[in-house]
């Protein structure tokens, strides 16, 4: 026959266990709204009958685990979707920044100041002998070569400034895996106790997404509950430890390097992966686009004005129009600043002959580029346009990227997600539960009672 101790018990360990439930729920409430937070639950299961003489009968619960509520898949699919979306919003931030140095289409332009180069030599064939007309050629190519000098410094401003934050964002990466590599530890001292360190996972899972977005991860779990990160193939975080990265660049490439090996870390995702190739690729490529305009440009005015004659007795000839090779040192012939007589116009040398100024005029439409099949202009221009195609592309991807990485945070919330309305009910359920097993322990005090005053 059960005893009164054992109902005493019975209800002691209700008690026990209806206050850890209220203790879960009141842990959930709380955290609600905290970023990264999984919803826990608790659960029960019956302690081990005991045997009599009317068979066996219950002896109480006993709280089992505090469960975590969360689906492992999700969390690696949001950190792909993370990655990819970070690669993509970086990399269009930055190109915007590059397009906003292009300034096009504007007055203000590479594109204008080109043709109001051109145009200026179209007016000298007009007036060949005239002092405003050259000077309006050195004016308007002066505004020129600062518009080449404008564009190329920019581009190599923002190559510096990515490969700067490409350095920022290695720190950050180091300082995520230490840190990740901590609650590590953590996590695996604690399982090997029995215990379920819930929260320390989430702090751990929140940083692995928050390292997602900065680049392309691996992570897996072992048994013992610790991770292990993987960046490209090299693994960074292992059985506790962590591995620094170091950031250098050579020949104008960016190298990822691990302190515990010369094999170089393979970047292709995340935010750093985007620095990666914008400094690696992109941005030298549209620098290198407008260094082969401003060449085009140099050598064949040079070809056609050392050919002409200016304005003397003799006429001056074999002069070149610009100095320099590319877009950072293209400026005018300093000796034409000093003496504007210099400047070609005639073929002959003939006063008023203006066939050097009509076919300098004529550059802007000869096809120099691209294998001798598009015009310095158009392949300005088309330089122009694919940055701005390249733009919109990635607008479009990157708001993909965040529509599905949205979607699967949604789905991720629908199970790790606090509801409080349902955390309401599991607290006046673990409360009704309380309250039933103290009125058990008070029944039971009065048997005891009554059995006392018996004898």
């Amino acid at each position: 026959m059960s005893s009164l101790s054992s109902i005493l018990e019975i209800a002691k360990k209700s008690l026990n266990a209806n206050q850890v439930g209220i203790s879960v729920t009141s842990h959930n409430i709380s955290n609600a709204s905290a970023p990264g937070y999984s919803r826990q639950r608790l659960t029960m299961s019956a302690s081990l009958p005991e045997k009599t003489m009317f068979g066996y009968l219950g002896t109480g619960v006993t709280p089992a685990t505090v469960q975590r509520m969360r689906e492992k898949f999700l969390d690696a699919q949001t950190q792909i979707a993370t990655m990819d979306y970070g690669q993509a919003a970086k990399k269009e931030q930055m190109l915007k920044l590059a397009e906003s140095y292009f300034q096009e289409p504007s007055s203000g332009g590479l594109n204008a100041m080109m043709t109001n180069f051109f145009n200026a030599f179209q007016n000298l064939s007009l007036h060949p002998e005239e002092s405003a007309s050259r000077n309006a050629v050195i004016q308007n190519a002066t505004i020129m070569n600062d518009s080449f000098h404008r564009l190329s410094s920019g581009l190599t401003d923002l190559e510096r400034e990515v490969y700067n934050e490409a350095v920022t964002k290695v720190d950050k990466i180091n300082g995520f895996l230490k840190t990740i590599a901590g609650l590590d530890n953590t996590i695996t001292s604690a399982v090997s106790q029995g215990l379920q360190p819930n929260d320390v996972k989430d702090q751990r899972d929140k940083l692995l997404t928050d390292l997602a977005q900065l680049v392309n991860i691996k992570a897996t779990e072992n048994e013992q509950g610790g991770t292990t990160i993987a960046i490209g193939g090299s693994t960074v975080v292992t059985n506790g430890n962590a591995v620094t990265l170091s950031i250098t660049s050579t020949a104008g490439k960016i190298k990822i390097l691990p302190n515990n090996s010369s094999t170089e870390v393979t970047i292709t995702s995340g935010e750093l992966g985007a620095l990666t190739t914008l400094y690696d690729t992109t941005i030298s490529g549209y620098r290198e686009q407008l260094d082969s305009v401003a060449k085009a440009m140099i050598d064949r005015i040079n070809e056609i004005h050392s050919a002409g004659y200016g304005i003397g007795n003799p006429p001056s000839t074999g002069v070149d129009f610009f100095t320099g090779t590319d877009a950072v040192s293209i400026e005018l012939n300093p000796a034409l600043l000093s003496n504007i007589n210099l400047i070609a116009a005639s073929k002959d040398g003939s006063p008023g002959n203006n066939e050097v100024a009509l076919e300098i005029s004529g550059v802007q439409n000869e096809r120099l580029m691209y294998s001798n099949t598009s015009s310095v202009m158009q392949y300005y221009n088309s330089i122009v346009s694919r940055l701005g195609s390249e733009i919109q592309l990635l607008d479009t991807e990157s708001t993909s990227k965040q529509l599905v990485l949205e979607q699967l945070q949604t789905q991720q919330n629908s199970v790790a997600g606090v509801s409080l309305d349902e955390e309401m009910t599991n607290l006046i359920q673990y409360q009704h539960g309380f309250d039933a097993a103290a009125r058990v322990v008070n029944t039971v005090n009065e048997m005891f009672e009554t059995l006392l005053n018996m004898r």
